[in-house]
């Protein structure tokens, strides 16, 4: 059983397919989109403008993974071509690696929280405690009171 995810990165490759020439899909094994056409998803649609180049387009990253491999396998036909993709990948998966590292470093990860925890205690030693005052109507009915019991008691 695939997974919807799936699914729908195969029905991605299959409209991307139908945007590219014939001789590139020609070098693709029948068995191979045959696969590709019955694991597709039938509800997933899929629009995107085929003039714009492959890195701009609104893919799944599983998408973008099986056109990869097809990529390589099929359309890199020498070992010139193929290096050349995978020294790409490398590169590609290196600069990922380090925005990852930059965004995600263990040692910068806390530097905005303790700032701001900084910025609260500054705020905490700033505010001031305000005095409840009672107005005058309720501190004179509260006497008031405090006489009544007072002699209801006696």
């Amino acid at each position: 059983m695939i997974s919807v995810k799936s699914q729908n990165a195969m029905a991605e490759v299959l409209w991307y397919l139908k945007g590219i020439k014939e001789d590139d899909i020609n070098k693709i094994p029948k068995d191979i989109i045959k696969f590709i056409k019955q694991n597709a998803s039938k509800e997933y649609i899929c629009t995107f403008d085929y003039n714009k180049p492959l890195n701009e387009l609104d893919l799944l990253e599983d998408t973008r993974g099986i056109i990869g491999i097809l990529c390589y396998k099929y359309w890199c036909t020498t070992k010139e071509q193929k290096e050349m993709y995978l020294k790409k990948l490398n590169s590609n998966e290196k600069n990922y690696q380090i925005k990852m590292n930059e965004k995600y470093n263990p040692n910068n990860l806390f530097k905005n929280n303790n700032q701001k925890i900084n910025n609260i205690q500054n705020d905490e030693n700033n505010t001031k405690m305000i005095e409840y005052k009672e107005s005058i109507l309720k501190r004179i009915i509260t006497k008031i009171k405090g006489l009544l019991k007072a002699f209801t008691k006696k």
